[in-house]
């Protein structure tokens, strides 16, 4: 294989990035929802028993029941509502730092290559050039993104080449070189650089080079 494209690192960066956090602040969210809030929650109950059952001298009382007990005077005001709303915000943030982690954990066994007449993928994809049957290049420009569709006999099938999720330099190359060695009809979405005023019908009905057009889109 000639050329091969894994996970690119600003990719894996950010997923590791997302995922530890979300999935830290999760666990910060689970330890006040199972501990540090029904703790304050029941001092604030007694403080409020204390006041129901002691109008008058309920101050006195309380001071005495928290030094008691070691608690500090100063309580956080709680409710079943706070507790509820922090499992509210588990329920959102469990998902994406469990999300991101799945992710970085698929696409850092994944790849993508490509020799002088296969293109390759996760899986031990191994398709032919002659295999391909089109190259949807329309996001390619602009994203980087382009989808690349075979049939090995099996139905339709769809490789796609990211080159934000897979090493860029090594995903172009990929790129280019399948624009060098499949039918320019099958790849449709790139756009031809501008043409010059000057230029005579016979030059005008030349076929744009794949890589020209990429490199003058892109700037």
């Amino acid at each position: 294989m000639d050329i091969k494209a894994k996970i690119a690192s600003g990719y894996r960066n950010r997923l590791i990035l997302i995922a530890a956090g979300a999935l830290l602040y999760s666990a910060w969210i689970v330890y006040d929802a199972t501990v540090k809030y029904p703790r304050q929650l029941d001092i604030y109950t007694a403080y409020q028993e204390t006041i129901k059952d002691n109008p008058d001298t309920w101050n006195e009382v309380w001071a005495q029941k928290a030094k008691l007990n070691g608690w500090d005077p100063q309580l956080t005001e709680r409710s079943q509502g706070d507790i509820n709303t922090q499992w509210y915000m588990f329920a959102i943030t469990f998902p994406i730092g469990a999300f991101c982690l799945f992710s970085l954990i698929l696409w850092s066994r994944r790849y993508i290559g490509a020799d002088d007449s296969t293109l390759y993928a996760t899986g031990g994809v191994a398709v032919p050039f002659d295999k391909i049957t089109a190259i949807n290049a329309s996001r390619w420009e602009a994203k980087g993104i382009a989808r690349v569709r075979y049939d090995l006999g099996a139905g339709q099938r769809e490789v796609l080449i990211d080159d934000w999720k897979f090493e860029r330099e090594p995903s172009d190359q990929i790129f280019q070189r399948l624009c060098e060695h499949v039918d320019p009809q099958q790849i449709t979405g790139l756009s031809a650089p501008d043409a010059d005023p000057s230029t005579d019908a016979d030059n005008l009905a030349e076929p744009i080079d794949a890589e020209e057009a990429t490199a003058a889109s892109r700037g």
